[in-house]
Formats: C-alpha cells, sequence, structure tokens
C-alpha cells in the first residue's frame, strides 16, 4: 500500500470541501482558500483535488457545462442540477439501486463497483420566472 503524503495544502483543500454543502468548482475551492493560503496556485488547488477524488476521499462529480464539482459527502445519494441556472443540489430520497449494477454487469461483463446519477431538470425558482 502507498503511503499517501499528507501535505497543509492537501488538508487546507480537503476541509474546505467536507465543510461545504455547496458542491465546489477547483476554481471556488480556490478562493475558498486563498485567505488561509494566498500563495496557494490554482493548480497546486487542481492537483490535490484530482488526487483526493482519486483516493476516495472526496468525490468528483461531472456536470454536463459545467466544470467538474466536489462533494465530500461519501455517504451513497444523488445530485439534481437546473438545466437553466446551474443550481446543483444533494437528493438523497432515493435509495441506491444495487439491482441496476446487476444488470450493467448482466449486460455488458463489466464488474461495477458503483454508479452515481445526476438528474437535469428546472428547479422551482426557475419554473415560476417561466410562469411570469
Amino acid at each position: 500500500m502507498i503511503k499517501e503524503r499528507q501535505t497543509k495544502q492537501k488538508a487546507v483543500i480537503l476541509s474546505a470541501v467536507q465543510g461545504t454543502k455547496t458542491h465546489p468548482t477547483a476554481e471556488q475551492v480556490y478562493e475558498m482558500i486563498r485567505d488561509e493560503m494566498p500563495n496557494v496556485s490554482l493548480g497546486t488547488v487542481y492537483r490535490n483535488l484530482n488526487r483526493l477524488a482519486e483516493i476516495g476521499t472526496i468525490r468528483r462529480i461531472s456536470v454536463i457545462n459545467s466544470p467538474d464539482k466536489f462533494d465530500g459527502d461519501l455517504t451513497p445519494h444523488h445530485h439534481i442540477s437546473c438545466t437553466q441556472c446551474g443550481k446543483f443540489c444533494d437528493f438523497f430520497d432515493a435509495e441506491y439501486n444495487e439491482s441496476l449494477d446487476r444488470f450493467i454487469e448482466a449486460k455488458t461483463s463489466f464488474r461495477i463497483a458503483k454508479h452515481e446519477t445526476v438528474f437535469y431538470g428546472v428547479c422551482p425558482e426557475c419554473k415560476c420566472n417561466e410562469l411570469n
């Protein structure tokens, strides 16, 4: 097993992602930590976010027409995104469907470890604006 080096930058970046429910982008994380670490570069933030996602400490979420977002909540849950304003939220009310993993395995011969779901639609605020 490879020993993961814990740097101050990595610890601050991880704390920023885990300390918010907003699913920040790399640029947003960079802005969040600049006061605490004024010498940190955007490249360092990207590298550390990518590494934290790679080792499974945080979750990277790819969103259509948007930069990747990062989630510090690793409990099984889904996400929902507004296609008009970009609002992005957790959705915990739908259970993780393991039978979908098994179905995909049977159809493709892949061994499925997990799946992630992002629902796309129009949020209540944007829906109200459409009516006005």
